[in-house]
């Protein structure tokens, strides 16, 4: 029973390591936040990931989840990672907060660099599926998406594109 409850937390809970992040990262870098890692890495958050994985940080769990990096909880939950705190929230994940903070998910963060651990960076990639956000990264992220709603058009779940639809409607 514990081993089966750990893997479970294993499956949902998002890498607890931090990484680098910014335009600066983005473009020289070779961190977990770097185009160069994004294309050539293979765990998370890199395009392989996202792709071929099955936890958070991966387009599967976006469309299946229910917890922070899912479309299910953009849409419904009230923390940081949702349509409902990008509006009224004032921490990193919120619309006041890229505008007026200084660390990650915010616009000075990504000029100037900063520090984000793994919430932070699922819920970056959340912000970057809904298009509240339009950086380099956002682009190459959607970019994969499309590619990959191409070929889950056959889910018998229901149509993953529809439920991206649904989250860059509640950005507003």
């Amino acid at each position: 029973m514990l081993a089966a409850v750990l893997a479970l937390a294993l499956f949902v809970t998002p890498p607890q390591q931090t990484a680098a992040w910014g335009d600066y990262e983005w473009r020289n870098g070779v961190g977990m936040l770097s185009e160069h890692y994004f294309r050539n890495g293979a765990g998370f958050p890199s395009g392989y990931e996202l792709v071929n994985g099955t936890r958070a940080g991966s387009f599967y769990h976006l469309i299946f989840g229910t917890r922070l990096g899912s479309a299910y909880f953009w849409n419904n939950g009230t923390e940081a990672g949702s349509s409902y705190f990008w509006r009224n929230g004032v921490g990193p994940g919120s619309r006041y907060h890229w505008r007026n903070g200084q660390n990650c998910l915010s616009e000075y963060g990504w000029r100037e660099g900063a520090i984000c651990d793994g919430r932070e960076i699922l819920t970056f990639q959340t912000l970057c599926v809904a298009r509240a956000l339009d950086i380099p990264p956002c682009r190459t992220i959607n970019a994969r998406l499309e590619d990959w709603l191409e070929g889950a058009s056959s889910f018998s779940t229901g149509d993953p594109a529809a439920a991206v639809a649904r989250m860059r409607e509640a950005v507003d």
